[in-house]
């Protein structure tokens, strides 16, 4: 196989797939944060999934760019690189939100409490309370 990746046309294919096998590697508290990679002009570009990562990458860029060296010196690949930079991409930001928010609409769950509990409490407060619930939980079991 590696004298397929060797040829012209799959060079590119190759490169991706170092720059996946390299990410793959990092911690997870890096990885967790980086939607893709790419190389362009041998810069090792990341693109973050949210901008709190942003924050969180520029405080660990000196271990991942001390991880790169590592990587660089055990596997004779990404040899060409001579910086990296990172940067937010926003439609990987705003899909993630979509599907949190996709997810938080469908955890609805119906009213599983039936409303038909004894109230015995002496006080006059605490028993208008306990009416207020019963009368919300037979609203809920309309709907």
């Amino acid at each position: 196989m590696s004298h397929i990746f060797n040829a012209p046309c799959y060079q590119k294919y190759d490169e991706i797939n170092q720059v996946r096998h390299f990410i793959r590697l990092l911690p997870l508290s890096i990885k967790n944060g980086i939607a893709f990679g790419y190389i362009q002009n041998d810069i090792l570009f990341f693109a973050l999934k949210h901008p709190a990562f942003k924050l969180e990458f520029y405080h660990k860029i000196a271990l991942v760019k001390q991880l790169l060296k590592t990587y660089q010196k055990e596997t004779s690949s990404l040899q060409n690189l001579k910086d990296i930079k990172y940067f937010v991409t926003y439609n990987a930001y705003q899909k993630e939100r979509e599907s949190l928010q996709e997810r938080e609409s469908l955890q609805s769950y119906g009213e599983l409490a039936r409303g038909d509990f004894i109230n015995e409490t002496k006080d006059e407060k605490i028993h208008q309370i306990f009416e207020n619930i019963r009368e919300i939980i037979l609203k809920n079991q309309e709907n």
